[in-house]
């Protein structure tokens, strides 16, 4: 999509249209900041920009047949490199950045070669292609993508035009969720404070499947307990690949729960369309106990990510969760 139908980042776009619109784009840009901020869209945003036949104010017209191709990835000119494995290696920089950044556009005026995340190059590729953004061919742009700058050598960083992206306001993504997924002001404030102010982390958590799982997870909370520990740890065992995600919106309901316990501002409430059904559930408990269970949860969490037996963690979890202080 053109910068116009970016969420927030007003900055960002802000300076990156100025460039364009003033013919001073840099060879190569490191975008950084969180994932989900809007990055990738970004980048996307600039490889329409510089190959739009008819750009205005530094910005793609969004729909024209070279806007539409660069959105479906089927430009020629306009080309991602992704990690082959765990890594990008040299070779993908030898065959797709070197030998291609030499031939001539074939349908616009730039090539374009993205790299995300950044911090997947070997040292091999990084210093391979060091060489390409040390004498950049013209109409050449490079813009790498990282959520960790710090990992990147300081000879390619220092190349690179950086451009910093950051977690957007609450009140800026939700007012963008309301319009794009046309849902409830409940609702978009919940998937924009879930989400950190990520707006694709949003996206993820507003899709049905997502939302399932919430309700799921949330109900039994409401209700809790109505089953044996040891039942309610077979089940969750059974749907192991949703555990961890399951396992954050518990805390992040004892989280709600202790900010409202502590007469906290109910704007810092996460889980705003359940709003009701925690200022009931907050009279239950004190504020100790509901303590002790976020620290319970974050825990489990990090156990989860060893070779511990499940089944015992989380009956351990559901018996703990199940106590009322």
């Amino acid at each position: 999509m053109p910068f116009s139908g970016m969420a927030g980042q007003t900055q960002a776009v802000a300076f990156l249209r100025r460039s364009l619109q003033h013919g001073r784009a840099a060879h190569a840009y490191l975008f950084t900041g969180p994932e989900g901020v809007g990055k990738r869209t970004a980048a996307l945003s600039l490889a329409q920009a510089l190959n739009c036949p008819s750009p205005q104010a530094g910005d793609a017209c969004g729909v024209c047949l070279a806007c539409r191709k660069i959105q479906e990835a089927i430009h020629p000119d306009v080309h991602w490199i992704v990690p082959d494995g765990q890594n990008i290696k040299i070779e993908q920089i030898r065959e797709h950045m070197q030998r291609e950044a030499f031939l001539k556009p074939l349908e616009g005026r730039t090539k374009f070669f993205g790299i995300d995340p950044a911090e997947a190059l070997t040292t091999e590729a990084a210093n391979s292609l060091l060489k390409l953004l040390e004498e950049p061919p013209q109409d050449v742009v490079v813009v790498l993508l990282s959520n960790q700058p710090f990992l990147l050598l300081e000879t390619v960083r220092s190349r690179c035009q950086e451009v910093r992206f950051h977690p957007l306001a609450r009140s800026v993504l939700a007012s963008w969720l309301g319009q794009r997924l046309g849902c409830s002001a409940a609702e978009a404030e919940t998937w924009a404070m879930l989400s950190g102010g990520r707006p694709a982390e949003a996206l993820r958590l507003a899709d049905a499947e997502h939302q399932e799982l919430r309700g799921r997870v949330l109900g039994m909370l409401q209700h809790f307990p109505q089953e044996d520990w040891a039942v309610l740890a077979n089940r969750w065992e059974e749907e192991r690949a949703d555990l961890g995600e399951a396992l954050e919106y518990m805390l992040t309901w004892y989280r709600d729960l202790l900010v409202l316990a502590h007469h906290g501002d109910p704007e810092l409430v996460w889980n705003r369309d359940q709003a009701d059904m925690l200022r009931q559930a907050v009279a239950k408990e004190g504020a100790d106990s509901l303590f002790a269970k976020c620290r319970l949860l974050v825990d489990t969490m990090d156990a989860l990510k060893k070779n511990m037996n499940i089944q015992l963690l989380l009956e351990n979890v559901f018996m703990q969760l199940g106590r009322k202080a």
